[in-house]
């Protein structure tokens, strides 16, 4: 690789970038630029890292050695057709696009991919964060794994299929589940209850997943068989088929899974 790999261009200005950007800055690497379509975000995070910023594919600066691009899925194959910097490592940090993405395009490329969420509102230890890599060839590997290892204690070597059914599950685990609290808070407040009632329920539960299987810290009605209570809460829920439906199809999932 003849460009200097600790030298960087954030393409993307989002929540991932919001936060990976001022770590990979902590842990020594040089971002000379922040790319993103939309000014306000570029300008933003450019400033909060103290760099130059750009929406121009054209204007990115010749002498990074690393586009890291924390963009939308739908929108890398976008880039790409746009980007004329060629002598650079591509690097993108999707869960469900394979690393083969930048084949015939750029000499050196992999992933970086952070097993997280990312909102801007809130601050995150990415030290704690597991980061999944693959990289094209053993030289691409290596500046990944030098990388994540900067960034974080728990880095994971992982293929483009792994990596997918991985971000699949992250999805059921964790937007699936906020999800359901929304749905549940919807329900309290059409009631005139305050969601608060359930904070200290959910904190629990999230913190029984970290000392014990999930399966082990299983409750409710579904995993005891108690079909009673169950039907008592699908016929209240008859005025809300897309609810009822919902509590139906998990009750008997949670209760078809407690039998084994």
């Amino acid at each position: 690789m003849k460009a200097d790999p600790r030298k960087l261009i954030l393409l993307g200005a989002g929540n991932l970038a919001w936060h990976l950007g001022p770590a990979l800055r902590d842990a020594g690497y040089r971002i000379l630029q922040v790319f993103s379509r939309t000014e306000d975000h570029a300008r933003s995070l450019a400033s909060r890292l103290g760099v130059e910023w750009t929406t121009d594919e054209g204007g990115l600066n010749p002498e990074a050695g690393i586009l890291l691009f924390c963009v939308s899925d739908r929108a890398i194959p976008e880039l790409l057709c746009k980007i004329e910097l060629r002598n650079v490592m591509m690097i993108h940090t999707a869960g469900s696009i394979p690393v083969d993405v930048f084949r015939g395009i750029a000499r050196e490329y992999g992933v970086l991919y952070p097993v997280m969420t990312f909102s801007k509102e809130r601050s995150l230890d990415v030290s704690a964060v597991p980061f999944c890599i693959e990289g094209s060839t053993p030289e691409s590997t290596a500046v990944l794994e030098k990388m994540a290892r900067k960034l974080s204690g728990r880095v994971c070597h992982m293929d483009s299929r792994q990596r997918k059914i991985l971000h699949m599950a992250g999805i059921i685990a964790s937007n699936f589940s906020n999800h359901m609290y929304r749905l549940s808070g919807d329900m309290l407040r059409s009631e005139a209850m305050d969601f608060d009632l359930l904070r200290p329920l959910i904190r629990e539960t999230a913190l029984k997943v970290m000392e014990m299987d999930p399966a082990s810290a299983q409750t409710g009605p579904a995993s005891r068989s108690d079909d009673a209570v169950v039907q008592e809460h699908i016929d209240l829920l008859k005025d809300n088929p897309e609810l009822q439906k919902i509590y139906t199809f998990v009750s008997d999932s949670i209760r078809n899974h407690s039998r084994t």
